[in-house]
């Protein structure tokens, strides 16, 4: 294994692979134009520029962000300036040269090449790598600078891993899938990692969704101690950066960690089903506020480090992060650029076009020596940034600067949010993001051929927020359970997603269109309701006697019966802003559990299933997801159509269980109207909706 990885590293004078970066159809916070930022960074040590002139009107709260009064000509100047301006930090008794942390990226997730040059890197440059969950690699284990993982599935634990490094990190979750389990395929399972991480080989490698010796604050106390104890080294807590981020903050402090790393939405990952990437969680900006102010407020601040990542990668993204209240920022994806990775989404499949992750596939080798000094440079060149800007800002050192919100200003954005973070608005408008041009979504080929969910690499997708929203719907963000509460693994344990109408129970809530036969026969199949008058048996039909089909609309009143809020129809207001007003009026008016509310429209996910439902459907009919399927199957034969129609809704119906297990839900009825699963990013959509803005 040692003259494997000593066999990547190439000449002094090569720089790691660079391709051009991938420029998607819809647009993604990982623009070519940011890639080649930290690409510039790596190429020169410098960064090509550090304060923009004015903030942004869409993306990150980062984005929109200034810090008062600086102008960008003060920290260029600054940049040139010499003086003692120290950009160290301590954490749980170890200075760091910048409060940098890289990770976490297993070997399996990465290729063996990368790990070793993070590791190596961070070492050189005097900040910290988390090395994830897959195990120990020999040439990783060389340098001092590692943060070791303690994971739900234990992959390759022992006394030598646990020994290792500066830290142990116990792993709850992540900001790219919170609430369910690491996923490495089968495919990448290779020899290497079937050893390290005491595997077989070619076997999926699926984590647990909780740690079964976890279920409580409690629990994570005596486990915190029990790795103290073997280690002798500090204990983090990772978690992802879920709706109520300030209790499992708080919580974790109380279980005497040395810390907590909070992964924001939007971060990278090797391997996730992209309904849970893309809808739970919320942004490290909303997240890193209010935990440090609720860990402030309980008196438990001092002496705890709060680690924050997610879509971080220039220097005055860990300035305001630090300003917000975190000690350190988790700059993992960046990494993965400075090595030439091209966001292409491809991570899983072991395929990478930079050799960065493809492990079973013997196209090219990952340059260590190269991707070492890249990342060296890039790290060098935030240090500059990071001193510039406190030079600029009159600061000597960062302590000057951490939690201080009120060197803040928050632009375009809307009064609600900015209490959320506590910073002062000072330009008002809207966070939501609409696209300016209908893209259609993509219907993902195992969705329907399979009936799997579909895996997709990496992060940066958070719609409405870093890509264009298609509906206020897609502001909401899903809740996750993480330590106050276990999740559910749907893959270990039942969640029952059954429905009863007044009439009947149907097995599934997903609404199946009756426009083709092959689709009724499938929805007969699989106990789901059926729209239209080709239904041919009762106990499939929705219902016509008592069924009522109006467009949405607020002149709406409930009634005994069915409500079919079908927004084909037209209508004075958004589907969903209906659903959660008829749901609300029903329950005032005493009416709710005598009538059933269907939902009708251009949906097309479980994710949207999910959230429908949290603000008061009992069933669902994603519309667009069966229009894709029936243009694209137009031509099959019967049976082709009907297991294809079959395939779609079992997808539909796992990305739906996976959301509820992600927040420890176990029966769908928990979730109808319980809008507390749910935040919005936007203050207006939160009103129209009547939830909570994220960060509160």
């Amino acid at each position: 294994m040692v003259s494997e990885m000593a066999s990547q590293r190439g000449r002094p004078d090569q720089l790691p692979r660079q391709l051009p970066p991938v420029r998607h159809r819809v647009p993604e916070f990982w623009s070519p134009e940011r890639v080649e930022y930290v690409r510039r960074m790596a190429t020169t040590g410098r960064p090509p520029r550090i304060v923009d002139e004015s903030p942004d009107r869409t993306g990150r709260l980062l984005d929109r962000m200034t810090f008062r009064g600086l102008r960008p000509e003060d920290v260029e100047a600054a940049m040139v300036e010499g003086g003692d301006v120290d950009v160290g930090v301590e954490v749980f008794g170890m200075r760091l040269e910048m409060p940098i942390y890289i990770g976490d990226m297993s070997y399996g997730a990465l290729s063996g090449g990368p790990n070793v040059a993070i590791a190596r890197a961070a070492t050189e440059a005097g900040v910290l790598a988390g090395i994830g969950e897959g195990g120990l690699h020999p040439e990783v284990a060389k340098y001092r600078n590692i943060v070791v993982q303690w994971a739900s599935a234990r992959f390759g634990m022992d006394m030598e891993l646990l020994r290792s490094g500066v830290a142990v990190n116990l792993k709850i979750g992540q900001g790219a899938k919170p609430g369910i389990g690491g996923h490495l395929p089968g495919s990448k399972v290779t020899e290497v990692i079937s050893a390290l991480r005491k595997i077989p080989i070619g076997s999926d490698a699926i984590s647990p969704a909780p740690h079964h010796d976890i279920y409580s604050i409690e629990d994570l106390a005596q486990r915190v101690k029990a790795l103290r104890d073997l280690s002798g080294k500090p204990v983090l807590v990772k978690v992802a950066a879920v709706n109520k981020i300030m209790f499992v903050a708080v919580g974790v402090s109380r279980s005497t960690a040395d810390g907590i790393i909070i992964d924001g939405a939007g971060a990278g990952t090797g391997a996730a089903p992209s309904a849970i990437r893309d809808h739970l969680g919320i942004p490290i900006d909303y997240a890193v506020p209010v935990s440090d102010r609720w860990l402030r407020d309980n008196g438990a601040r001092d002496n705890f480090s709060v680690i924050g990542g997610g879509l971080l990668y220039s220097p005055l993204d860990v300035a305001k992060l630090i300003a917000l209240g975190a000690d350190v920022a988790n700059v993992g994806t960046a990494a993965l650029l400075s090595f030439g990775c091209t966001m292409c989404h491809s991570c899983n499949t072991g395929g990478c076009p930079t050799y960065l992750t493809n492990l079973a596939l013997p196209v090219g080798r990952f340059d260590v020596e190269a991707g070492t000094r890249a990342l060296v440079r890039y790290l060098e060149a935030m240090g500059l940034g990071l001193r510039a800007i406190l030079r600029a800002l009159g600061a000597k050192d960062l302590s000057e600067i951490r939690g201080r919100r009120d060197l803040l200003e928050l632009h375009n954005a809307d009064e609600d949010v900015a209490n959320a973070v506590g910073v002062e608005l000072v330009e008002g408008g809207e966070i939501a993001w609409y696209q300016d041009q209908d893209y259609e979504p993509i219907l993902y080929r195992e969705m329907y051929e399979e009936g799997s969910v579909h895996i997709t690499g990496m992060g940066g997708i958070i719609p409405g927020y870093t890509s264009p929203a298609r509906r206020p719907l897609d502001l909401l963000r899903i809740e996750a359970a993480q330590v106050t509460h276990p999740p559910v693994d749907p893959y270990r344990e039942d969640i029952d997603v059954s429905v009863r109408t007044p009439s009947r129970k149907f097995d599934v809530p997903i609404v199946i269109p009756g426009t083709d036969p092959a689709a009724v026969a499938a929805a007969e199949a699989l106990g789901a309701p059926v729209d239209g008058d080709r239904c041919r048996n009762p106990s499939s039909c929705m219902g016509t006697a008592d069924q009522v089909r109006v467009p949405p609309g607020d002149e709406l009143e409930p009634r005994p019966g069915i409500m079919v809020l079908d927004e084909r129809l037209g209508g004075s207001e958004m589907l969903e802003e209906s659903v959660s007003r008829l749901d609300r009026d029903a329950n005032l008016m005493g009416l709710r559990d005598r009538m059933t509310i269907v939902a009708v429209g251009r949906l097309f996910s479980g994710a949207d299933v999910y959230k429908l439902a949290a603000l008061g459907a009992d069933l669902v009919e994603p519309v667009e997801a069966y229009e894709l399927l029936e243009r694209r199957i137009k031509g099959m034969d019967y049976l082709a159509r009907r297991e294809r129609y079959e395939n779609l809704t079992i997808a539909l119906v796992e990305e739906l269980q996976l959301s509820m297990g992600a927040g420890g839900l176990t029966s769908y009825y928990h979730m109808v109207g319980n809008r507390d699963l749910v935040r919005s990013l936007d203050g207006s959509v939160a009103r129209a909706l009547g939830v909570r803005v994220a960060g509160t």
